[in-house]
């Protein structure tokens, strides 16, 4: 049993000599850090096939039966708790147990502990591992640093919870510079994943597709990426096709759904249905979700983010309802995040451009442009562009001209297009006029084609159109499927799609899903069918 893909032959079976047990227990030892994420419920039945004598005094076996709970398709958060009190129970009888399990057991409770939201007590056992890994030097190297990575990837994942960007950024990428070697696939995956949406929140969308789709490329064959492991990678799928204007956000809704379900990222996954129920401008829903959220996140232990940016939604949500007195009570008195993360400011202005207090709206983005370089590229773009409207508001044209054209300038990095339509349309289309008649470098121009809908040059065509198969498999592409997932809804194999995908690609002049999917906007393909 030594990869995650061992079959039902490789598993003990009542058959078996207490030899033979004896052998099979030694197996699952040795691997079941790799087959427990992928494949718990079998690993659980198979340790069971076996007397219980054999193994209730093995604590790697009871360790591996905890965080077999935490697997591909195990929606109970509390069922692993009884077994890691076996492990706890085992080490305190035994005070020379080896770091791996002493260790690993305050690891993977820690992720037990998280998914169940109690992030304060998940964050002391971690600290108990940093200890026993940085003081016991009689351990080997290697398995040290697996512990380390393990230790990096779950401290990472807590801080993504708090909200500290920067130092999650900087604990996984010291888990995913260690990943290949020393966490498991689905380990991976989870770190790719935190990897590409810490990324979109910080403003680099295109290395939060490079994470996503390294993410994606991993779990290709397995369905990893529609479980917990990929839930910050389909958050992130949706929120980059939110802020990119891409049509048909259904299909990532389920996605998101499906992955986040009775975890710790399910607030998370609704915050992002929230927003795009807002861009779909369905406000009442918001609000209801927003209330489901505030339930969730109420049973958490710790400093979530969520209250803050939920309040920061309803203000924004209903201002849209127009009502901005009670828009205005929600987002005065909220703070930003660390390099404006999250940027209540920008809510607030909004409320004072709509009750025509242009003056208001400069002075509450003030901090904003104080911040400069080190705010958050994902807002930074909707700031200019609200002082656009505010110095447009003024009658400050030249001022105006100045502020949107860096908002045009700065969005085009990512292709933002939705924090646009916040403006309204007159304002939006007063600037985007002025703006398309000044001479522009060509990113301010692609992304003013994006806002007017046409490009300003002749419509780009393929000089080898895709045929009708390919057409399906591109809006199979553009929901975020794996390639397995495409071919069993259209009955054919891996292999074929592959064929497919690779002639896509060919055609469209693109070397990734990412920038295929671009293409295909910027040729007008109807995808969304």
């Amino acid at each position: 049993m030594n990869t995650p893909d061992d079959t039902a032959a490789d598993y003990p079976s009542a058959e078996m000599q207490p030899a033979d047990h004896r052998a099979a227990l030694d197996a699952i030892e040795r691997a079941w850090t790799s087959i427990a994420p992928l494949q718990g419920a079998r690993l659980r039945e198979a340790i069971r096939s076996t007397p219980e004598d054999e193994w209730r005094g093995r604590p790697r076996i009871l360790l591996a039966l905890a965080a077999s709970h935490r697997s591909v398709g195990s929606r109970s958060r509390s069922a692993a708790l009884p077994w890691f009190r076996g492990v706890a129970k085992a080490i305190d009888a035994d005070p020379t147990m080896s770091l791996e399990v002493r260790a690993g057991y305050h690891i993977h409770l820690a992720a037990a502990l998280r998914s169940l939201g109690n992030l304060v007590v998940a964050h002391e056992h971690l600290e108990v591992a940093r200890t026993l890994i940085e003081n016991d030097t009689t351990e080997s190297i290697s398995t040290r640093i697996s512990l380390s990575a393990s230790f990096s990837l779950q401290l990472g994942l807590i801080r993504v919870h708090y909200g500290e960007y920067d130092q999650a950024q900087f604990a996984l990428g010291l888990a995913g510079g260690l990943a290949v070697e020393h966490l498991s696939l689905a380990a991976r995956v989870e770190c790719l994943s935190a990897l590409a949406y810490v990324a979109m929140l910080l403003g680099d969308f295109r290395l939060a597709d490079e994470h996503l789709e390294a993410a994606e490329a991993l779990a290709e064959g397995t369905e990893l990426m529609s479980s917990v492991f990929a839930a910050l990678a389909q958050i992130t799928r949706l929120q980059l096709a939110l802020e990119r204007g891409e049509p048909g956000v259904a299909a990532p809704v389920e996605s998101v759904r499906l992955a986040t379900r009775g975890s710790d990222w399910e607030a998370h996954g609704w915050f992002a249905e929230a927003h795009a129920c807002l861009v779909e401008r369905r406000y009442i829903e918001v609000l209801d979700l927003l209330a489901r959220i505030t339930r969730l996140v109420d049973a958490f232990t710790g400093t979530s983010t969520l209250p803050a940016a939920i309040a920061s939604l309803r203000s924004e949500t209903m201002r849209c309802l127009g009502q901005p007195q009670e828009a205005r009570r929600l987002a005065a008195p909220l703070v930003p995040t660390p390099r404006h993360i999250q940027c209540p400011a920008r809510v607030l202005a909004l409320v004072h451009l709509a009750a025509g207090e242009p003056e208001a709206a400069l002075d509450a983005l003030e901090p904003c442009l104080v911040l400069g370089d080190l705010h958050s590229d994902r807002t930074m773009p909707h700031v200019h562009a609200i002082v656009a409207a505010a110095h447009l508001a003024l009658g400050e044209t030249a001022r105006a001209d100045i502020a949107f054209d860096r908002s045009l300038l700065a969005a085009g990095r990512n292709e933002s297009v939705w924090m646009f339509s916040t403006l309204g349309d007159d304002v939006l289309r007063h600037l985007l006029e002025r703006a398309s008649h000044r001479e522009q470098s060509q990113p301010i121009r692609a992304s003013l084609e994006r806002l007017l809908g046409s490009s300003v040059d002749a419509t780009p065509r393929l000089d080898e159109p895709l045929s009708d198969r390919e057409l399906v498999i591109v809006r199979h592409l553009a929901t975020g499927q794996t390639l397995g997932q495409i071919g069993s809804q259209l009955f054919i194999s891996v292999n074929t799609v592959k064929s497919h995908v690779r002639s896509i690609y060919r055609k469209l002049q693109a070397s990734s899903r990412r920038e295929a999917m671009t293409r295909v906007r910027e040729l007008g393909l109807h995808i969304d069918d």
